[in-house]
């Protein structure tokens, strides 16, 4: 039987669907129709061809009842199945992320961040915050040392970087399997960081300029490259296409550092824009659609951001339930890489999420 990789479905692998075209003769067409009835697969038959559009895991099912169908294993759906996945790696870690979602915690070392400012003031306490939150689910954790809200003071890269040097050390120590991530646009803090070995570099500006390309390609970290529209011009009626646009050319600027598309996330940067900001809000969340089709790592950072208090007007204390519900809309539509404030109760949404796309497959 002759199998190849029709497509994947909505051009995307985060969708969870693969189009697989089967050709053989017609006692090979009959017994693998009662195959694909058997683990519930949708298809059509074309005269000696079949065209089915599985899940992964009805894939993982159609391969281990192969042999018991047709007495032999099949290496073509097995490399199918390979080239499906979607891995975020880096120095130290991989993760598979093409179904389940990793937790990313936000570890804000600032007086001023929106939500938890003042809240990470010392050593001690950081350190049981990242003790609660591993057993939580959460598998990064973000170092940040200036804020990025609407309106942000800025500060000098000496007193960014004093705020967040006396962690890496001891947290290092006390989680010597810990993955860090840096979130920071100043080139000098950056440098520092992977100094000290920080796997994971944010960069709300993009990687735009010479200095942080020169650090990607000397350190290759992985890197997480977000849409600024405070730096970047957006138009409402093409925007999604620009976006799209915008990351394409991201992605490949960084390829020319060394850097493989599993190393690299991107993230449209919900809460930073201008002008109608809740308008452009919307179309970035929105933008995870079309953003799957470039088959890589999507973050998903919109944790009590102020979006929702202009829906409903809610303090930041109020933001959970939304936030949630946003998350869950964008994990279904490719987001991968959540970005939290709230650990425990990001990993329950993953787990409903989870249980009700099994119990959907398979009922």
């Amino acid at each position: 039987m002759i199998i190849k990789e029709a497509e994947f479905c909505q051009k995307s692998k985060l969708n969870d669907q693969i189009s697989i075209e089967f050709n053989g003769t017609s006692h090979e067409i009959k017994k693998l129709i009662i195959l694909l009835v058997e683990v519930k697969a949708k298809f059509s038959v074309f005269g000696e061809k079949v065209i089915a559009v599985t899940t992964r895991m009805i894939l993982e099912q159609l391969l281990s009842k192969w042999p018991t169908v047709f007495e032999t294993d099949n290496g073509s759906l097995r490399r199918i199945l390979q080239d499906s996945r979607i891995l975020f790696k880096g120095n130290g870690f991989s993760f598979d992320i093409t179904t389940d979602p990793l937790i990313y915690s936000i570890l804000n070392i600032t007086p001023d961040s929106f939500y938890d400012g003042g809240v990470n003031t010392d050593v001690k306490t950081v350190l049981k915050k990242i003790e609660r939150e591993i057993q939580a689910g959460a598998s990064i954790f973000e170092l940040g040392g200036k804020s990025s809200k609407p309106s942000f003071a800025d500060i000098s890269a000496n007193e960014e970087w004093a705020r967040i040097a006396p962690y890496i050390k001891e947290i290092k120590k006390a989680f010597p399997d810990i993955i860090l991530a840096l979130d920071s646009n100043t080139d000098t803090v950056v440098e520092r960081a992977l100094d000290e070995g920080i796997q994971i570099i944010n960069d709300i500006d993009g990687f735009v300029s010479k200095k942080k390309l020169e650090l990607i390609n000397t350190y290759k970290p992985a890197v997480v490259t977000m849409f600024n529209g405070r730096n970047n011009p957006e138009n409402n009626k093409t925007f999604q296409n620009d976006l799209k646009k915008y990351f394409i050319n991201s992605i490949e600027k960084l390829k020319k550092c060394g850097l493989a598309t599993s190393n690299i996330v991107i993230d449209p940067g919900v809460g930073f824009s201008n002008v109608r900001v809740l308008e452009f809000d919307l179309l970035k969340i929105q933008s995870i659609k079309i953003l799957s089709e470039l088959n890589i790592p999507i973050m998903i950072a919109v944790s009590r951001k102020s979006f929702t208090s202009k829906l409903f007007d809610l303090k930041e204390e109020e933001r959970l339930l939304p936030t949630l519900l946003f998350e869950s809309y964008m994990v279904q539509y490719g987001g991968r890489i959540l970005r939290v404030h709230d650990v425990k109760e990001t990993k329950e949404m993953i787990e409903i999420h989870k249980i009700c796309r099994q119990k959907l497959e398979l009922g």
